[in-house]
């Protein structure tokens, strides 16, 4: 199989073969120069996909309201900030900003953004709020901090382990890029990938696919020691673990994206196409509750917006036009992101009857 690939790229590629799927997800979203995110991918109906941000304010505004909802829980401190990883193109953060601005508010803006490409780009979308944001390129540089940390469509990037079933017992999908590219089973290489779906596999069948991601965990280690007292609000597709490994999900969920078109051969386009595994929501839970923070909510997209008067806030933020309705549409029926898309919030310091208004609707902690 040819892929299309830069000759440096495709000499690193071939020097680590072979490698864990993990490893090459990582080095094709995250390599400094190579990787996909490094290049600054745009967002929206002329780059490679859509996210809600990308589709209008109002998102960005009802999430600013939950945030005003989350200050007031907390006792109204002083020294609230919020803090975003993931944060594209910048127009959640804008829009968010926008609002709070609208309500009186300005709170302090930490952005997590490790490339320069993507920070260039939020400083141009943000110049108007600039006095506000501060960007940090890792957890290392982030200063501890209470308030609201915000992430939206970014553990579905995380690296993935891809698993296979055989006759006898769960294998590793490793990928050699020596003389074209050629995946090998062999054993796994880390035992959190049976203990993780270790419960499912016995109801497998020969040849069922499917992924394990590890790299939830430090990324929330890292979160847990900067947030001192707040919430996590998780926006993302995905699935509650046993609806992720249901016997008939034979092949996954790992898709790739490049201009409005998926496709399901990861090795075409390495660096120049987003690849993306659906979100173990289970995982984040139990990960999030072994570092202390508890679970307050999960939920439909829909049901959160609805929950916090999304239909309202369009006219709050005068935006009542005809295409505003349908954008509305998008964000909010099925054949949008409204059932395929969810909403999870954790937190610390917080009481545990804490009521959330995105969760006035629909709670469903059950799934997880």
């Amino acid at each position: 199989m040819k892929v299309q690939v830069p000759r440096h790229f495709a000499e690193i590629l071939a020097e680590e073969s072979p490698m864990t799927f993990a490893h090459y997800m990582e080095l094709a979203l995250y390599h400094p120069e190579y990787g996909y995110y490094a290049r600054s991918p745009k967002i929206g109906k002329k780059g490679d996909y859509i996210t809600a941000p990308s589709i209008h304010p109002v998102f960005g505004a009802t999430v600013a309201k939950q945030i005003i909802e989350i200050w007031e829980i907390m006792g109204k401190p002083q020294d609230f900030v919020v803090c975003e990883a993931g944060a594209g193109e910048g127009y959640l953060a804008l829009d968010i900003l926008d609002y709070l601005k609208q309500k009186d508010f300005a709170f302090p803006y930490y952005i997590l953004e490790p490339f320069s490409a993507n920070r260039l780009r939020q400083e141009e979308v943000l110049e108007k709020h600039f006095d506000q944001v501060k960007w940090f390129s890792s957890w290392k540089e982030v200063p501890s901090f209470k308030g609201v940390f915000i992430s939206n469509e970014l553990f579905d990037s995380f690296p993935v382990h891809l698993v296979q079933k055989t006759e006898s017992e769960l294998r590793e999908v490793y990928i050699s890029f020596k003389n074209g590219v050629k995946e090998l089973l062999a054993e796994l290489s880390r035992p959190e990938i049976l203990q993780r779906v270790s419960p499912f596999v016995s109801t497998w069948k020969e040849g069922y696919r499917t992924e394990v991601c590890l790299a939830y965990e430090s990324f929330l280690k890292g979160l847990s020691q900067k947030l001192i007292q707040g919430v996590i609000i998780t926006f993302d597709y995905g699935y509650g673990r046993r609806d992720y490994y249901h016997e008939e999900r034979t092949r996954g969920t790992l898709l790739c994206f490049q201009e409005h078109r998926i496709f399901e051969n990861p090795y075409l386009f390495p660096g120049k196409c987003d690849l993306t595994a659906h979100v173990d929501f289970t995982a984040l839970k139990e990960i999030g509750e072994k570092l202390g923070f508890c679970t307050y909510g999960f939920t439909s997209q829909a049901s959160f917006l609805v929950g916090l008067g999304v239909e309202r806030l369009l006219a709050e933020i005068g935006r009542t036009q005809t295409k505003d309705i349908e954008a509305l549409k998008m964000l909010l029926l099925p054949q949008g992101l409204g059932m395929s898309h969810w909403v999870l919030i954790q937190g610390r310091g917080l009481s545990l009857e804490t009521k959330f208004s995105g969760f006035k609707l629909s709670n469903r902690l059950k799934v997880l």
